[in-house]
């Protein structure tokens, strides 16, 4: 059985591929101390075992190439619209952390190379497992192909020994990395309780939610209510929306329902005695206006079953970026909510004094005819749709890899971006027009997680099953040396981003963390941090130096073959 099996493998090794990538997310799923692998660090090991069990298995080149352009596609994709903004205004301190911390991270896995003795194969799986970024690999492959005077036999060898020690470091770097910035980090910062700091950053910034309350709250409600109060009657409905307003209070009236049948109201309807009408508001709004002093609450079915939209709109309206969320839904959207901000796929806390960045998808809530007549002044709606512009995907791989092909000779070797970096470099271009005219190039999650994750994996998991023959003599080879060192490599930059933060920038200590996580593209670490701070605070400062890293760091991979070739 086993003999027809290994048969099996070696003659159909698409069977294989499968066979790790079904292991490797089963195998990420599981969590030590809150800790996952993750589907990545999953399927290369996954790879690895299959590679050791079943002897003999040959993938073509091709089949990992192509999995590793649409991973670096989609990764550029993901991150264009905050790389590009982080580049202006506010975000010019995180990026240039950012940008320390990838430098200083180079040279560090440079300089214990160099004294480890360790040549381009070993130093790029240094670089790719002790900063966490799997996007490494691929690069680094592809430039060890591209050394001058390596027979087939060499080559595999380097692109083992990376995978070998990206899976060392990459397994003990992310749970130092996790460990050491949710616990050891903010004590070293001056902070006696994270969770403390960043519960005042959130009432500093408004965003702090009601104590107790859990995810059964939802901020925005609806109610119907009879009029019985001589303050009320008589008066229009613009006059007491804005008299509300005057004292700090947002209300908004729809319906009403008038000697029994309901008619819409106009801001210049006049209440009367008896009138039932329907109220939507902040919760907090509607229970500090205590209402009953001249309403009464009933229950009205038929009143509250209006339509609601709850829409998510990715803002490109150029007028819009910079403003406050108060001030532009004041402005253009009076009568709308906003329920959630989402900014490079992290969801942030925010207020109404958060600032808009373009390309941020926020959420708002309201009548359906109210939402649908204020899109066009806000940006495009994000709507549920499968259906993803292959037109526009397709070019944008292609005119990357096509910048990617031309080469010029320094020092006797051709430098190029190869068609790796350059899909990268169009995945971010293309992310970011996405974002700033999202008309078009529709890429919608599930298909994007095909590529990125999906490619990725597939990539790491041929990897590893091409090294499993070698991975057992590696580990024993340099198994010591590359834990101390990727330790090494994963910690240092981590110190000095954090404290330059702290004391070049003045950063508070929850923003700080999550900035030095995001640089470090470790998205293990941002999670327990925001565990630990019982906050998204930390989250604010992640999403432009996870941008900037993700692209510096992979980059990086073609660097650390060159210097140490």
């Amino acid at each position: 059985m086993w003999d027809w099996l290994s048969d099996a493998l070696v003659a159909h090794p698409e069977i294989a591929i499968f066979l790790a990538l079904g292991l490797g997310f089963f195998v990420g799923k599981f969590k030590i101390k809150g800790i996952a692998l993750g589907p990545v660090t999953g399927t290369l090991l996954a790879g690895v075992l299959v590679g050791i069990l079943f002897a003999g298995l040959d993938i073509p080149d091709l089949v990992k190439t192509v999995a590793f352009v649409a991973f670096l596609f989609a990764l550029g994709y993901n991150v264009g619209p905050q790389f590009f903004a982080g580049l202006r205004g506010d975000g010019v301190k995180q990026v240039v952390l950012a940008v320390i911390n990838c430098v200083f991270g180079l040279v560090v896995v440079i300089v214990l190379a160099k004294l480890l003795g360790y040549g381009p194969g070993w130093g790029a799986g240094l670089l790719a497992g002790g900063l966490t970024q799997s996007a490494v690999i691929g690069v680094a492959d592809s430039a060890i192909s591209a050394l001058p005077g390596l027979s087939a036999d060499e080559v595999k060898e380097l692109e083992s020994q990376v995978a070998v020690g990206y899976a060392v470091c990459y397994l003990f770097g992310t749970a130092a990395a996790a460990f050491f910035l949710s616990t050891i980090a903010p004590k070293m910062l001056g902070s006696k309780d994270l969770a403390a700091d960043a519960h005042e950053m959130e009432q500093r910034l408004g965003v702090a939610k009601e104590p107790g309350i859990g995810k059964a709250y939802y901020s925005v409600v609806r109610r119907a209510y009879r009029i019985h109060d001589d303050a009320a009657t008589g008066r229009t409905v613009g006059e007491l929306e804005a008299r509300a307003l005057e004292l700090g209070h947002r209300v908004m009236f729809h319906d009403l329902r008038r000697d029994g049948r309901v008619l819409p109201v106009q801001r210049s309807t006049a209440l009367e005695p008896g009138d039932v009408v329907t109220l939507a508001a902040r919760r907090p709004d509607l229970v500090a206006l205590d209402l009953d002093r001249w309403t009464e609450e009933v229950d009205d079915e038929e009143l509250l079953s209006y339509s609601i939209e709850t829409l998510a709109i990715v803002i490109t309206k150029k007028a819009l970026v910079g403003m406050s969320i108060g001030d532009a839904f004041a402005a253009h959207a009076p009568r709308l909510f906003v329920t959630k901000v989402v900014r490079g796929g992290q969801e942030l806390p925010w207020s109404d004094a958060t600032e808009i960045h373009r390309g941020d998808e926020i959420t708002v809530q309201g009548g359906k005819e109210e939402v649908e007549a204020v899109i066009g002044d806000l940006g495009y709606p994000n709507r549920s749709s499968d259906a993803t512009d292959m037109s526009y995907v397709g070019m944008g791989i292609v005119l990357g890899c096509l910048i990617g092909v031309p080469t010029i000779a320094v020092a006797g070797a051709d430098i190029g971006l190869t068609t790796s970096g350059g899909a990268l470099i169009m995945g971010l271009v293309f992310g970011w027009l996405r974002a700033k005219t999202p008309t078009f190039g529709q890429f919608p999650p599930a298909a994007n997680w095909m590529l990125s994750t999906g490619g990725l994996c597939m990539f790491v998991g041929i990897v590893g099953i091409m090294a499993g023959p070698d991975f057992v003599s590696g580990v024993r080879e340099e198994g010591l040396s590359l834990v101390f060192a990727g330790l090494v490599v994963t910690l240092l930059p981590m110190l000095l981003t954090m404290f330059l933060g702290k004391w070049l920038f003045k950063i508070p200590v929850p923003v700080n963390l999550g900035i030095t996580a995001g640089a470090n593209t470790t998205t293990a670490s941002i999670g327990a941090i925001t565990d630990t701070a019982k906050s998204q605070i930390p989250v604010l400062g992640y999403t432009i130096p996870y941008a900037i890293g993700n692209v510096l760091l992979t980059i990086w991979g073609a660097v650390i073959v060159a210097v140490l070739a």
